[in-house]
């Protein structure tokens, strides 16, 4: 087990896959939460064009991540009082997306050039929060690429599957290429199991493969307390704060974020 992330005085985290339906999202929500719910003022960005993050929080009428990269890329001085959705929950703040159609209003080639420019940005951002946790799309266009170079770490959600396997290679691939290209020592810090089911024999065979990728990993346990939590819009803590999935996530805080020991 590695050092947490406070220990290793990384703050800046981007919960991201290739692959949807991996728990990025809802990771993030329950992470966040969670964190703010110990004391730590904690910044959500979300970067992923379909606005789950947001729909979850509600989005009041602000600027929006998309936005913020147009700005960005025409160097028009950054106000984030404009953009930043305050105290979502207490101690919660969100930069919410509304644009679906990001990628396509914005061209690679945009993106590409906003890269120092936003990692500027969230350098800038640093002091007013313990944590900035951000919610990438599944998909490695130039886009997530933008959210891991502005990174300290990452963290990967997956699920118990044979096509884990190669996606895993694929986005560590990815993230040693962002930290070469911003210069930087970008790691991946921890995967994240989700939806663990531990009756099932095949899960094993799994944990032991995994565990040759010499990375922390973490269990949450499957609940039917996430998916009525997530409809309900409460976070876990919320919702089934007892729960084994509200368990596992406490143990993730604690453990991968928080501990100083």
């Amino acid at each position: 087990m590695c050092a947490s992330l406070k220990k290793m005085g990384l703050n800046v985290i981007t919960i991201a896959n290739q692959k949807g339906g991996v728990g990025k999202t809802s990771s993030v929500i329950q992470i966040a939460s969670g964190l703010a719910k110990r004391g730590e003022k904690v910044l959500m960005i979300d970067g992923d064009p379909q606005g789950n993050l947001t729909l979850f929080f509600g989005s009041k009428e602000k600027k929006d991540f998309g936005t913020l990269l147009l700005s960005l890329l025409e160097k028009k001085p950054i106000k984030p009082i404009e953009y930043i959705n305050k105290n979502v929950r207490r101690n919660l703040d969100i930069l919410p997306a509304k644009n679906k159609n990001l990628k396509i209003d914005i061209h690679d080639t945009d993106i590409n050039q906003a890269n120092i420019a936003f990692s500027f940005f969230i350098g800038s951002m640093k002091s007013h929060y313990d944590w900035i946790l951000i919610d990438s799309s599944p998909s490695n266009s130039p886009l997530e690429r933008l959210l891991v170079r502005s990174s300290d770490a990452v963290i990967i959600p997956l699920e118990f599957q044979l096509f884990s396997v190669s996606g895993l290679e694929s986005i560590l691939d990815s993230v040693r290429v962002c930290s070469e290209e911003a210069r930087k020592n970008i790691i991946v810090h921890s995967l994240l199991f989700t939806k663990a089911e531990n009756k099932l024999n095949r899960v094993n065979m799994y944990r032991e493969h995994f565990s040759t990728f010499h990375l922390p990993i973490y269990e949450i346990c499957k609940s039917e307390y996430m998916t009525r939590s997530l409809e309900k819009s409460r976070t876990i803590w919320e919702c089934g704060p007892s729960s084994y999935a509200a368990r596992d996530y406490a143990r993730v805080i604690e453990k991968g974020f928080l501990e100083t020991i």
